[in-house]
């Protein structure tokens, strides 16, 4: 079995990549053909920022990640072999891992700055599923790279990675379609839905920092980092940042690097320059700042005084 992975993978991904490109060229016709295409600039970031992440994996992904989870994989600490219930559980065991360096992503500033340039897109397609930092090698690959130390093959665990990616892809097709589809609320007691990763890319304040999760949804309630999307708040997709401009592929890339310098740079000692570093975005030294946990609550103290007033003015219409 050991011999075979390799021969899948390289099958998988050959088969991935035609269906990705498929799936991208089909909704952008069909975007293009029903005048719901916001910007064809913001697209073409999209590609560009993918190109940029995928290339420090052309040159060192083969020697860096890879080599590392081969090294791992000959001190493991079980065999778990290559049965169906061990795909299963590597399946879960990457999920997992997935939530948790994906919230290191939002907690932690230097990994925000990596991984905020994916939550620049100001329109959810497709594309925006790679759309990436040039610096992506130093926080993604944490998802994978310590897993084969458990027993799990690496080419195992590159087949999940595979499988889960193609699904994260579904994850952010356009909101135009969930006229076709409906919001699936169904689904979202097991699973991450294109509705619920909507909120996740949202900066209303309601929905900051929710929704960890890749393919399950079940560690997002297990965390309480769960929230559905609300009929009456419509998503607005961005970061709380109005110096990024998310057609502007250098701004996409680079100020989130400047902002975090310029921080460093102006405080006061050695412990508050590496505050600024693994503190979450919003952190300051003068009295803390403001993070995603106080935009929620003052988001939800707002929508409750609107259904308030809302109730009000329904029982007393004359007023």
């Amino acid at each position: 079995m050991g011999t075979i992975l390799p021969q899948l993978l390289g099958k998988m991904q050959s088969v991935f990549g035609y269906i990705v490109l498929g799936l991208v060229i089909l909704e952008w016709v069909i975007l293009v053909i029903s005048k719901k295409m916001e910007s064809n600039r913001e697209g073409w970031v999209n590609v560009i920022s993918y190109v940029l992440d995928s290339f420090p994996y052309f040159f060192l992904g083969k020697f860096v990640v890879f080599g590392t989870m081969m090294w791992m994989y000959e001190y493991r600490f079980f065999t778990l072999g290559y049965a169906w219930y061990v795909w299963i559980l590597a399946y879960l065991v990457y999920d997992f891992m997935f939530w948790l360096v994906h919230y290191l992503g939002h907690k932690v500033r230097f990994f925000w700055c990596i991984h905020g340039v994916h939550h620049t897109a100001e329109e959810m397609k497709l594309t925006v599923a790679v759309r990436g930092s040039f610096l992506g090698i130093l926080h993604i690959p944490l998802t994978v790279i310590a897993l084969p130390v458990l027993g799990f093959d690496p080419f195992m665990i590159f087949i999940c990675e595979a499988i889960a990616r193609l699904y994260g892809l579904y994850e952010h097709v356009n909101d135009h379609f969930d006229e076709i589809v409906g919001k699936q609320r169904w689904l979202e007691c097991l699973f991450i839905t294109p509705s619920v990763h909507r909120v996740h890319h949202a900066k209303n304040h309601i929905y900051l920092d929710r929704n960890y999760g890749e393919t399950f949804s079940i560690w997002d309630r297990i965390f309480g980092t769960f929230q559905t999307e609300m009929d009456q708040v419509k998503p607005v997709y961005g970061i709380l940042n109005d110096k990024i401009n998310g057609k502007n592929l250098l701004q996409v890339q680079l100020q989130l690097w400047r902002d975090l310098w310029t921080d460093v740079r102006q405080a006061p000692g050695l412990k508050n320059k590496l505050k600024y570093i693994v503190m979450p975005p919003g952190w300051n030294h003068i009295d803390g700042g403001k993070m995603a946990a106080a935009y929620r609550a003052e988001g939800w103290k707002v929508l409750r005084e609107e259904k308030k007033k809302k109730l009000v003015a329904h029982l007393n219409p004359s007023a």
